[in-house]
């Protein structure tokens, strides 16, 4: 059967590129945050629960706090007759808390060499969902399951900050001296320079981050800064 395959990059990209680790890593800050962690409705397998967590974050900036009521830069009459540097500047006014608050979650994935941490922001949850959306549409179509199944076929989504969440069959028993032999379609060898860590788990792993993708973005869409101390 199909399993869930998380491959995680060996470092962290050298500059962040979520909102969350960019507030989180704020030089000359003191940064206030506030965990939930995501459990599941589903029934899961005790392995599943010591190899992938999600953790919810909302954090804030409070050495400079944002301000929610502070007056709004107002944009020009006519943004088509102004300079496009002003026009981009005014859309980022718009956003009162600007990288002052952020929110998102925290993977902690189990791997061979040890425990990895990753990032994504709020916003990438919806689109990671998808990928369980397209899943249910293969599992319905007996030929496209098969081949997913078969590893002809793969779906997958990449996070900002160097998670890869595939979900694809089986993969063949490799051996050093037939590995491209026993190849499928898919790529089941990284290439050595490419720094990666790969995680599988089995079938029952793909509804179990599908539950917890789907409980961390219902966390996230009722909380928000102002209930940050739990208000």
């Amino acid at each position: 059967m199909p399993a869930l395959e998380l491959r995680i990059a060996e470092t962290m990209t050298p500059v962040p590129a979520t909102r969350l680790r960019t507030l989180l890593e704020k030089p000359n800050a003191v940064v206030l945050r506030r965990n939930h962690v995501v459990e599941p409705e589903v029934l899961v397998e005790g392995m599943l629960r010591e190899k992938l967590r999600v953790t919810c974050i909302l954090a804030v900036d409070i050495t400079h706090p944002p301000e929610p009521n502070a007056p709004k830069t107002t944009g020009p009459a006519s943004l088509d007759e102004e300079d496009p540097d002003l026009i981009e500047q005014v859309q980022e006014d718009k956003d009162e808390f600007a990288d002052r608050f952020a929110k998102g979650v925290e993977f902690f994935i189990a791997t061979e060499k040890g425990p990895m941490l990753l990032y994504a922001d709020f916003d990438e949850l919806t689109s990671a969902l998808t990928l369980f959306d397209a899943y249910e549409r293969i599992a319905r179509y007996q030929p496209a399951y098969l081949r997913l199944d078969q590893r002809s076929i793969g779906i997958g989504y990449g996070f900002r900050e160097g998670l890869v969440v595939g979900i694809a069959g089986e993969l063949p028993e490799l051996r050093d001296e037939k590995a491209f032999a026993s190849l499928s379609s898919l790529q089941d060898l990284d290439d050595v320079r490419a720094g990666r860590r790969m995680v599988r788990l089995p079938h029952a792993g793909i509804r179990y981050l599908q539950e917890l993708l789907e409980g961390a973005g219902e966390w996230l869409d009722r909380n928000s800064y102002k209930s940050i101390l739990g208000a």
